[in-house]
């Protein structure tokens, strides 16, 4: 939605949200062999497991009979339908997959009116005019539904709870948000004779950048907290090595993941 009356100096957010800025919706340019390559999302491009022979048999099957055989009218109309599906779904794939998650924060939150669900307490370090890593959910609702946002004359603004933001870049060094450990993902193939073989269910993540604060977690949670420094190798269920931006155009390489989430840590053996 495009607004022009809101005076963001006067907006009051709730419920622990940040307003952020972004720089687009989607990440549509990488580097690329020495240039910029620019990625298109919102044209539509081929894309079918339909066998195009079959198709170009369908239309000499109209021409033939000078498009009166309704048969190969509906199983063109069919395919035609089918490709167009495809199409879409590859679309919104795409710009799902593209949808940017940093931003630079332009207002606090004024008030945080309950837990809104989530099951720990944790410090918030991030200020206004710090670059940050969020959660992608909120980028995609503004894409698809509109939501969660606005812009005011050409500038994306979209409001962001602050538990939903996991990083910050300061003075150049990435650091952890809400007790999230950044780290950089490690091989984690095993050898077996002269085998190799990958484990794809677990992740080995070096530490580069230790948690700033230690979350609190409600009172009966399962969770506990580990500690860590930088160096450590730890080990951890692949689907919690999240990374920072997944993007094609990635403005980092890190992961995030919180101390709970540590299954071990891999000790020297020298």
């Amino acid at each position: 939605m495009n607004f022009t009356g809101i005076d963001i100096d006067k907006l009051k957010l709730l419920n622990g949200c940040c307003l952020v800025q972004l720089h687009s919706y989607t990440e549509d340019e990488i580097s690329f062999n020495g240039g910029t390559l620019k990625l298109v999302h919102k044209v539509k491009t081929y894309a079918s497991e339909a066998d195009p022979r079959d198709i170009v048999s369908a239309v000499k099957g109209m021409k033939k009979f000078r498009y009166k055989d309704k048969e190969a009218m509906k199983e063109y109309q069919s395919m035609a339908a089918e490709l167009n599906k495809k199409v879409d779904e590859n679309k919104e794939s795409q710009q799902d997959k593209q949808a940017v998650r940093r931003g630079v924060i332009v207002k606090l939150p004024h008030a945080c009116l309950g837990d809104s669900g989530w099951d720990y307490e944790c410090e918030f370090d991030g200020n206004v005019g710090d670059e940050v890593w969020f959660d992608a959910t909120y980028t995609r609702e503004m894409i698809t539904e509109g939501e969660g946002g606005f812009e005011i004359d050409g500038k994306i603004f979209l409001m962001i709870p602050v538990k939903s933001i996991y990083a910050v870049k300061k003075d150049d060094e990435i650091l952890g948000l809400n007790g999230f450990v950044i780290g950089k993902r490690l091989p984690n193939d095993r050898k077996q004779g002269s085998l190799y073989l990958p484990d794809t269910k677990t992740a080995r993540v070096e530490v580069v950048v230790p948690n700033a604060r230690t979350p609190i977690y409600k009172e009966n949670s399962p969770w506990t907290n580990t500690v860590v420094k930088k160096g450590d190798i730890v080990l951890m269920r692949d689907i919690f090595a999240i990374p920072l931006d997944a993007t094609l155009a990635k403005s980092t390489d890190l992961v995030r993941f919180q101390t709970r989430v540590i299954r071990a840590y891999e000790h020297d053996q020298a």
